[in-house]
């Protein structure tokens, strides 16, 4: 994969985890008084430690998992069928997931702000969750055959992508615009938030349906959709 093909991966991978939550927690902290070093340091825990669980997990497994010819594995008999189903039904889930857990209009009235402590407690909780999303997993593998170099660029890349809202707002405080910043984070989640998270579930439960169906067509016949 060039340069550009894996900068591109990283930014569509990056957007699939795509999370705009901790944007508003750490605008709500701000609101509620709560030093503007702290939500700082919230931000960069958050955003530097899921690189640093990214570039970590592709120097583990990485290689490996770019290794594996999935296409193959998917297109051979029965026993791919059954993975193929599994795979399917695993992101059917994950999009139902996604779905109904999108954030609805109004919903960041009803948002505390944590303490200091336990701001960089919930930046480690996001950590500890993001890295068992599916982008998340999908980047893992197609970084795994990259240089090092390109390996730490890329996941910088995506932690900066699925995590802009935040990554804007530590900008607006070093700036000394947070105020108007928080503003526009809390607008726009509450208009655009329900679409994305709409879209993006939308998209991973369509490739699931069609990843079910294909198995399920061999099994019963003999035959995937896309031979």
């Amino acid at each position: 994969m060039d340069l550009w093909s894996f900068m591109g991966a990283a930014a569509a991978t990056g957007l699939g985890g795509f999370d705009p939550g901790p944007a508003l927690i750490g605008a709500a902290a701000l609101g509620s008084g709560i030093p503007q070093r702290q939500v700082l340091g919230f931000g960069a825990l958050l955003i530097s430690g899921t690189a640093v669980c990214g570039i970590a997990l592709t120097a583990l497994v990485g290689s490996r998992l770019s290794r594996v010819d999935w296409h193959a594995l998917l297109r051979d008999g029965a026993t791919a069928a059954w993975i193929e189903l599994a795979v399917g039904v695993g992101l059917l889930v994950y999009a139902t997931h996604r779905l109904v857990r999108r954030p609805h209009g109004g919903g960041t009235s009803t948002r505390r702000a944590p303490s200091a402590t336990g701001l960089y407690l919930t930046a480690l909780g996001f950590v500890g969750v993001v890295v068992f999303d599916v982008p998340f997993e999908i980047f893992v593998a197609a970084a795994g055959d990259q240089p090092r170099w390109l390996v730490g660029a890329g996941w910088i890349l995506w932690a900066l992508i699925s995590q802009l809202p935040l990554a804007l707002l530590l900008v607006a405080i070093m700036a000394k615009r947070h105020t108007a910043m928080v503003r526009i984070v809390t607008v726009a989640q509450k208009r655009l938030g329900p679409l994305a998270h709409l879209l993006l579930g939308t998209a991973l439960g369509l490739v699931g349906l069609f990843l079910t169906v294909d198995a399920v067509r061999f099994l019963a016949i003999g035959r995937f959709l896309v031979d």
